[in-house]
């Protein structure tokens, strides 16, 4: 974890702790809010908590309802977020790219773990499990996979898209 967004999550810790202390030095049972931002010294809203989460800046809209986190850039883009998509079934912990391509994401799809790694071009790494079978999938700078290995829940292996010898680099 980068020593910026640890800085920002004992800045969200502090301000939280704090504002649940009440003048004589009680604490509050609890907050209610639909948006916390905390923003960095030129008044830049740097990490967000909201219920839901507004759509990312540029991005023209979410396709499903967000809620959780999000981290936010010097120019005001999302960057990343640790969020929950209910209608979707997702729960995620994903940095960007300043494209909004997800560069690094861990997510839990309606039950099964994924991880997905990719650059300004497209996704290029799956790591999931699904219905019991682990797969890893390598794809092309357009997105489009090249090498898919599987082991399902009895160990039995299966491969696809290997180049033959001669062919091959």
């Amino acid at each position: 974890m980068s020593k910026s967004v640890l800085s920002l999550a004992v800045l969200v810790a502090s301000c939280v702790i704090s504002a649940c202390s009440t003048p004589g030095g009680q604490t509050a049972a609890s907050i209610n809010a639909r948006e916390v931002n905390i923003v960095d010294e030129q008044g830049q809203v740097r990490l967000r908590l909201g219920a839901p989460l507004p759509p990312p800046k540029g991005a023209g809209g979410r396709k499903v309802k967000a809620y959780g986190i999000q981290f936010i850039g010097s120019e005001g883009q999302e960057v990343g977020g640790l969020g929950v998509l209910e209608p979707m079934g997702m729960r995620a912990f994903c940095f960007d790219t300043d494209e909004w391509v997800e560069a690094l994401c861990f997510s839990v799809d309606k039950g099964q773990p994924e991880l997905r790694l990719g650059d300004a071009s497209a996704q290029r790494i799956s790591l999931r499990v699904r219905d019991g079978v682990a797969t890893l999938e390598l794809m092309d700078s357009q997105g489009t996979p090249r090498l898919k290995l599987e082991v399902d829940n009895d160990g039995k292996t299966h491969v696809e898209g290997v180049t033959p010898a001669s062919v091959s680099r």
